[in-house]
């Protein structure tokens, strides 16, 4: 299921997350870190570290670009 190899995330559907701000993303990724611990399958939890990633990625990027 690699759709490109050049990128890690191969995500399964786009998100555009450039209208979030830097306290929106870090909101989201603060209640996904508090989530963690709830759940109960493991698959779920890999799931949600992706998306927690994605979120950290797309911080990093926005601070560089401010």
């Amino acid at each position: 299921m690699s759709h490109d190899t050049s990128q890690e995330v191969s995500w399964p559907f786009d998100v555009d997350l450039s209208a979030l701000d830097t306290g929106s993303i870090t909101n989201i990724i603060l209640d996904i870190e508090n989530h963690l611990p709830l759940l109960k399958s493991e698959g779920d939890m890999k799931e949600l570290l992706r998306v927690k990633k994605l979120f950290e990625e797309e911080l990093m990027e926005s601070r560089r670009l401010h």
